[in-house]
């Protein structure tokens, strides 16, 4: 295979610059932006680049499919960058809604940033075909798009690691020093530089010659019709058999089996896409079945996939995954409906309607961070009047112990605030500001200290952690004390199994005892006596676990979590940065973790 030419790589470019002007340059811009982020070394703080970076990335699908409606309805030039430029109007607007300073940003902004990427890529898979009949088209068109970004991440990825290869042998071999950023700025420009480029060289420039073509990979049809098939026969199987066993018990289904719903219809509706074209072909039986039954088989999940949701969002209210998969739920009786009474059955309906619903759920009244925020604020609102903790709109300390049921729920709450969206909906609640000015910038207060001022102890529920397993962390934003130490040893994994460390080569070891039991110091002597000391590794976490774990059991101030010993010239102190642990029946099993050590050995 002849390589191509500097020549023909350049002229490649420029031809991808008069066919999608805008869509380059935004890709430019938005690569500018990371290479900018990714260089700046000092504090943390607000930047318009995050602001440009996060608008470019929306704009490269938007401008994409706009410039690709324009193509396939044969508009002029001027007509398509009018339309071009009324999307940068809209990612301008975007862009002056995203706060410069994400790190201490509420997760809500980056959750609508990947919604709004999601329906936007749909979107450019749909939108030219949007006013056509040509389904053959259409879903040809999708495999060149889906077939040329599978291969322009993959060179992307092999680039990057033969590249970053490179330059650490420029490191190790001859000396340059190769700063970390550097292959992050590597990535960047191969993602925002080289794969663009190559992606968009691949979209065809006639999309109307996509109904004409008629190949289907066997690779795809082997995927398709026997391992994706065979996923949906065995999710099917699984659900029916869990409806059958709540029929039988006349019990409400779990909010878990909604996962397994849409995980079913998203793999049912993959593999009857991807099928489309071979679906009446005598020699593949398994995908006309597929397609004649998936939607009718669909009907008594999609019943139960609402009442699933419909059971955490009466105990918890709605949150945004709970929303989204209410929305799924309304989503997929809608198309169920479509598929079996519609004549027509045109598959650009799928990715379409989920296109226009992602959209939708981000903006708007409806949208799905306030309905989700204003919910756990009625939610809150409830507890504290019964606790009478809110009178006239204020927070009012009480004197009346508050049910630990209740403080539970509330430190919930405020935790889920906390993260997601922010303290405005209930700043008015407070006489005192829920923030605070840390290095000249404004932090959210934590849900511990809210919990404070309200006058209750924050505490964790049990369902926040995964079955009998819990962790414990120390706060990152604590520094180690290594005053009166001289060696430190930091990031040692410490499991089950027991582990001896060789701290100072023939001098001091230190034994992990199976089980985490404790951590054993040994510092052998010159006349071959030696200096042991014990610290218990146990009684540590015991201590953390009975402090920590139902208050913020991640954010544990590092001096708690630490433990020293000393005897003669031996003088040693572990930090436990993380553990893990099983809680069972009142008994703390350690599992394992990480710690550092501090040690001297005197004179």
């Amino acid at each position: 295979m002849k390589l191509p030419s500097i020549q023909e790589i350049g002229r490649e470019f420029f031809r991808l610059c008069f066919r999608f002007p805008l869509v380059v340059i935004d890709a430019l811009v938005g690569t500018a932006a990371a290479l900018v982020l990714i260089d700046y070394q000092g504090p943390s703080q607000s930047s318009v680049f995050i602001n440009i970076l996060m608008s470019a990335g929306l704009g490269f699908p938007l401008l994409l499919g706009l410039a690709l409606i324009a193509e396939k309805r044969k508009w002029s030039k001027t007509a398509s960058l009018a339309i071009q430029t009324a999307g940068i109007t809209l990612l301008i607007l975007y862009g002056c809604s995203v706060p410069s300073f994400l790190e201490n940003a509420p997760a809500e902004h980056l959750v609508r940033f990947f919604l709004l990427l999601f329906g936007l890529a749909l979107f450019v898979s749909v939108a030219p075909f949007a006013r056509s009949h040509e389904q053959n088209g259409f879903w040809h068109f999708n495999k060149k798009l889906i077939y040329r970004l599978v291969t322009a991440a993959f060179y992307a990825g092999v680039l990057q690691a033969g590249l970053s290869l490179a330059l650490a042998a420029l490191d190790q071999l001859f000396g340059i020093d190769i700063p970390g950023k550097r292959y992050g700025e590597l990535w960047a420009l191969l993602v925002g530089v080289f794969a663009t480029s190559f992606f968009l060289a691949g979209i065809p420039e006639n999309l109307s010659d996509c109904e004409k073509e008629s190949d289907y990979p066997k690779s795809l049809k082997i995927f398709a019709q026997y391992i994706l098939s065979s996923v949906v026969l065995i999710y099917l199987v699984i659900l029916y058999a869990y409806m059958v066993k709540i029929l039988l018990a006349w019990s409400w289904p779990q909010g878990w089996v909604s996962k397994l719903i849409l995980g079913f219809s998203a793999v049912g509706l993959v593999a009857l896409l991807l099928l489309y074209p071979i679906r009446e072909q005598k020699e593949t039986p398994w995908s006309r079945i597929l397609w004649r039954w998936f939607f009718i088989v669909l009907i008594p999940l999609i019943i139960m996939l609402p009442l699933a949701v419909w059971r955490r969002i009466s105990e918890y209210g709605l949150t945004e995954g709970r929303y989204l998969a209410l929305a799924l739920a309304v989503y997929l009786i809608l198309l169920t409906l479509y598929f079996i009474l519609s004549k027509r059955k045109d598959i650009k309906v799928a990715p379409g309607l989920l296109s226009v619903m992602t959209l939708l759920v981000c903006y708007g009244p409806w949208n799905v961070f306030t309905v989700s925020a204003n919910s756990q604020k009625t939610r809150l609102q409830h507890l504290l009047l019964k606790n009478n903790l809110l009178v006239n709109h204020s927070i009012q300390k009480t004197t009346t112990p508050v049910p630990a049921e209740d403080a539970v729920q509330i430190s919930s709450i405020l935790s889920y605030l906390y993260e997601m969206h922010g303290y405005e909906t209930i700043q008015p609640w407070f006489a005192e500001e829920l923030s605070k000015d840390t290095k000249g910038r404004s932090e959210r207060l934590k849900p511990a200290e809210v919990t404070e001022k309200i006058g209750i102890k924050y505490l964790r529920g049990a369902s926040q952690t995964w079955g009998d397993v819990r962790s414990l962390g120390g706060d990152k934003q604590n520094r180690l004390v290594v005053k009166g130490y001289d060696f430190l040893l930091t990031g040692q994994f410490i499991g089950q199994e027991s582990k001896t460390l060789e701290l100072v080569e023939n001098r001091l070891s230190c034994t992990i005892e199976a089980e985490l039991k404790a951590a054993v110091f040994t510092l052998k002597r010159k006349d071959d006596s030696a200096d042991t000391v014990r610290i218990d590794l146990k009684g540590l976490v015991q201590r953390l676990h009975e402090e920590y774990s139902r208050t913020e059991p991640d954010r544990i101030p590092l001096e708690k979590m630490s433990a020293s010993a000393v005897k003669g010239a031996l003088h040693v102190k572990i930090y436990l940065s993380h553990i893990r642990y099983q809680y069972r029946e009142n008994q703390i099993t350690p599992m394992n973790g990480r710690m550092d050590i501090l040690f001297s050995l005197g004179e």
